[in-house]
């Protein structure tokens, strides 16, 4: 297996997103996407003595993480957790509870190299839509998560796809958890 971590990886293009409910009940694969925006927030731990700072740490505690793309009806109202009344009617309100669930993206460099991330998050935004007569292009929808810590205390994942072995890659877009990639050193 070569390896590409001594290589340069410039992240260039964005290929795929994931949408993996955590109940198992659907995933979605989206190819028509147009951007992924992440932001990790820290936590900064300070050790003072007498009003000078001896020691700071910094951890990683949460973050956020937006994305643009055509999704599809079914996925929108999976993400906003909109109940059906009748058949085809759809509401959202005080009930629905947004859903959690993981993102996972297929990043591509200059070279076409590919990088895959997951990100254990919960959609955050409210839901929202506007309507144009008069433009000229379909607007993406845009969505923002709040990124959350898993199980194992992680924010954000992330692999060169040279670097992991084959039964990881095909299976990190539509069945990534942390199951999937557990230490087997």
């Amino acid at each position: 297996m070569a390896h590409t971590t001594e290589t340069v990886f410039s992240e260039f293009f964005l290929q795929e997103l994931g949408f993996i409910f955590s109940d198992g009940s659907s995933n979605y694969l989206v190819e028509c996407v147009g951007k992924l925006e992440e932001t990790m927030e820290t936590k900064t731990i300070t050790k003072k003595c007498r009003g000078v700072v001896k020691k700071s740490r910094t951890k990683g505690s949460s973050g956020t993480v937006k994305v643009t793309a055509h999704l599809p009806y079914e996925l929108k109202l999976k993400l906003y957790s909109m109940a059906e009344h009748a058949t085809g009617v759809y509401g959202y309100g005080t009930e629905s509870l947004h859903e959690e669930i993981t993102i996972t993206a297929k990043v591509l460099d200059e070279d076409d190299n590919v990088q895959y991330r997951a990100y254990p998050v919960a959609v955050c935004n409210t839901k929202s839509a506007s309507v144009d007569d008069d433009a000229t292009e379909v607007p993406m929808d845009e969505l923002e998560f709040t990124v959350t810590a898993d199980d194992n205390n992680e924010i954000v994942y992330q692999a060169l796809e040279d670097d992991i072995d084959s039964t990881i890659a095909e299976s990190w877009m539509e069945s990534f958890t942390a199951e999937l990639i557990a230490a087997t050193a």
